[in-house]
């Protein structure tokens, strides 16, 4: 029989939080991704949404799992505290002259990492985009904080929808 890994458990939870808002009418998922990178033996779990009432701005959340992280987990060798996913969360928009970017720097606090990225296309205009790098590994027991995360992205994108 398959037992589930961190890393599986961590994607079901997020993936259940996410679809329980959408089919309370809160948010629209619009892409989910499940990425196996065979080259790496690497995983990706990408899910993005919009608030239901405006697709102004959307948010994907990511959780990424490295094979260490697999081997750690199934050898039950090495730094068991990496079991896990890492998490990032992006929000993106197509609009240049907005403060997107400072509104949620501001929302989610100093203590974060952030990317931030500006595409100029010929085709779609420009697109900008900001990640929030969470640096540490979430494990099982850091579940209600992955779920916190989830649902503060969500109160993010109603707080730049009011703006």
């Amino acid at each position: 029989m398959f037992d589930p890994t961190a890393y599986d458990n961590l994607k079901v939870v997020i993936e259940g939080a996410a679809y329980d808002l959408d089919l309370d009418g809160e948010i629209q998922v619009i892409d989910r991704k499940d990425i196996l990178d065979l080259a790496t033996l690497s995983r990706c779990y990408e899910i993005t949404y919009c608030l239901n009432h405006s697709s102004e701005i959307c948010a994907k959340l990511i959780l990424k799992a490295k094979l260490n992280q697999l081997a750690t987990e199934l050898l039950q060798a090495g730094n068991l505290k990496q079991v896990g996913a890492f998490v990032h969360i992006s929000f993106y928009w197509n609009q240049e002259e907005t403060n997107y970017m400072e509104i949620i720097k501001q929302h989610w606090g100093p203590k974060y990492l952030y990317d931030e990225r500006k595409i100029n296309s010929s085709l779609q205009g420009v697109q900008e985009e900001i990640i929030i790098n969470f640096s540490r590994v979430i494990t099982e027991e850091m579940v209600d904080d992955l779920v916190g995360m989830f649902h503060y992205s969500v109160e993010t994108l109603e707080e730049l929808i009011k703006r």
